[in-house]
């Protein structure tokens, strides 16, 4: 199963989030740079994040992100569920028209059901507990910061 880029995007700020030392706070540039993702595609993560209330923003001149106590406790699986936007497994609607075999489909079901078994397997991993020092201590070199784990 393939993950959206924005999901993607946002997977990755998590993780810079959940490694940052306690109570810092990382400007998006800062995110944007640890994870060689543009600034504009951070920035919309970030939004989506705290809207959903995985992240905290405090705004202002040293104002930055760090990742909630729900952020701290979410799942890959929740997290994926929440940033995908594609309700459709497959292209059976569509703007150019919908698949004419939609009715009944059983591939349609079945491509659903594996989705959410996807989804189900990445319920017991925290985001929180997926970064690692030798992973992470790069790009927080690269934004000057230390490590946090």
């Amino acid at each position: 199963m393939k993950i959206n880029a924005f999901a993607d995007v946002s997977l990755r700020a998590l993780l810079v989030l959940s490694s940052a030392p306690a109570g810092e706070l990382l400007t998006t540039q800062n995110i944007a740079d640890a994870v060689g993702t543009p600034y504009h595609h951070v920035s919309k993560a970030i939004v989506r994040l705290r809207e959903l209330g995985l992240i905290d923003v405090e705004r202002g001149r040293k104002g930055g992100s760090r990742l909630s106590a729900a952020g701290r406790q979410a799942t890959v699986g929740h997290v994926l569920r929440k940033l995908n936007t594609r309700l459709d497994p497959a292209e059976c609607q569509s703007a150019n028209g919908d698949c004419p075999l939609i009715t009944e489909c059983g591939l349609r079901l079945a491509l659903a059901r594996a989705r959410e078994a996807f989804y189900r397997e990445l319920d017991g991993v925290a985001v929180s507990s997926l970064p690692r020092p030798r992973q992470m201590a790069p790009a927080f070199q690269a934004i000057g910061l230390p490590l946090g784990l």
